[in-house]
């Protein structure tokens, strides 16, 4: 499974954890497997990982394309989706197969003690097993939330997180 961080406005945010928005989109090509797991950064004035998702596919194509097959699941009207897409060629659909709301808030001055020099990304940030950003937010759910919640967003530990150690290896559902 891949990891990606995505800021997305908390309107947004809203939006998916209500189910009212089921696609997210991006104006340029993104490259997320299916199963993907996307924490959800909840842009200023919220300024927080607030949701993690997993992805069902993503799909690559024109924004009329895009448009037509899913602007019932966008949670955009097409004045704002043209005005988004500001002529690009390109758009990438997310389909979220499931979110979940995380049971706290992780605040961008938290992610910025656990992570010094963390920017919350303008477009998406690709994390893989040893990135610190995710070690630091995986470590600091198992602390707060435990191993059942983990285990149930489609996460496990090879070992308890230490109380000293910046990183922990993650075994990935």
């Amino acid at each position: 499974m891949h990891d990606a961080l995505i800021s997305i406005k908390p309107t947004y945010v809203d939006k998916l954890l209500s189910g009212e928005k089921a696609v997210e989109i991006r104006n340029r090509p993104i490259n997320l497997p299916s199963g993907s797991r996307l924490w959800i950064y909840s842009t200023l004035p919220m300024g927080c990982v607030q949701a993690v998702a997993h992805i069902r596919r993503v799909e690559v194509g024109s924004p009329l394309t895009i448009w037509r097959q899913y602007s019932a699941s966008l949670g955009v009207t097409k004045i704002k989706y043209n005005s988004y897409i500001n002529g690009s060629a390109k758009v990438s659909a997310i389909l979220v197969k499931r979110i979940w709301k995380l049971p706290f808030n992780l605040p961008l001055q938290c992610l910025r003690d656990l992570v010094p020099g963390f920017h919350p990304p303008q477009f998406l940030k690709y994390m893989n097993e040893s990135d610190p950003l995710l070690s630091a937010i995986v470590d600091f759910l198992f602390k707060s939330s435990g191993i059942k919640y983990c285990e149930q967003i489609g996460l496990t530990l090879i070992r308890p997180p230490a109380v000293n150690r910046k990183t922990t290896p993650l075994r990935k559902i």
